[in-house]
């Protein structure tokens, strides 16, 4: 296990080797691509995405929850009043079925 430290979060993280090279891989990449700021937002980003998880009771991040939080802060959110598409399409459909036929839900 290494201690990283990470933007965003206070206290040094334990985590896999793997996990740390992962993290170093993807802030290198956004730093190349996007620039310092956005890397660096991106790394807090991260960083209060782990602080979440090791309040919540786990240990250390290993390898498939470190791609797990680094791919969930890059998804970008939608808006609420935003018209769904795709799955989010088919369960307002099947929402709007159950509405119609009396269900409401708890």
């Amino acid at each position: 296990m290494e201690h990283i430290t990470v933007a965003g979060h206070p206290e040094p993280v334990a985590m896999s080797a793997t996990a740390a090279r992962l993290l170093r891989e993807r802030l290198e990449q956004a730093r190349d691509r996007r620039g310092d700021a956005d890397a660096e937002a991106y790394e807090t980003r991260i960083g209060q995405r782990i602080g979440v998880l090791l309040e919540g009771g786990m240990a250390s991040i290993d390898m498939a929850t470190m791609r797990a939080v680094a791919d969930f802060v890059e998804t970008p959110e939608e808006p609420e009043d935003a018209e769904p598409t795709g799955l989010g399409k088919v369960f307002k459909g099947i929402n709007e079925r159950l509405e119609r036929r009396g269900y409401r839900g708890p």
